[in-house]
């Protein structure tokens, strides 16, 4: 397995962000390696066609909630953690300037193995879109 410096975990909610950051935590510990946690949002004001300031609020929530969500994984490991939140429409370009800007070389994502976890996850598609290796780890 090649050595990786900063890995970046991409989360939805604690269920897949405390075991994916808890992997990435063992990888910390092996090999020193940074890890970044993030959540992308979708960024509902670009797609809202339309002067809604409604839409502000619904975004406003979804950046306050993911930010309370990261700092309580952060915490919960014993290596360095940082945070990132990213709300975009353009998620895998998004994602991949991320990892150019930051140095990323290692993303690790969960999948669930369910008829709608197959439909809905973008997991299996960082795979295709992404210029650094992926990880993607199974959750139950």
């Amino acid at each position: 397995m090649p050595v990786y410096h900063h890995a970046l975990v991409l989360i939805n909610n604690s269920l897949d962000g405390i075991p994916l950051l808890a992997h990435a935590a063992r990888l910390a510990q092996q090999n020193p390696m940074t890890i970044t946690v993030a959540h992308v949002s979708t960024d509902y004001r670009a797609m809202n066609y339309i002067s809604d300031s409604l839409m502000d609020d619904v975004v406003s929530e979804d950046v306050i909630s993911a930010k309370a969500l990261l700092s309580e994984l952060a915490a919960s490991v014993d290596v360095p953690v940082q945070t990132l939140d990213l709300v975009t429409t353009r998620r895998f370009d998004d994602v991949e300037k991320c990892v150019r800007q930051r140095q990323i070389d290692l993303v690790i994502a969960g999948h669930h193995n369910r008829l709608l976890g197959v439909l809905a996850s973008h997991s299996m598609d960082y795979i295709n879109h992404l210029s650094v290796d992926v990880l993607i780890k199974h959750l139950p």
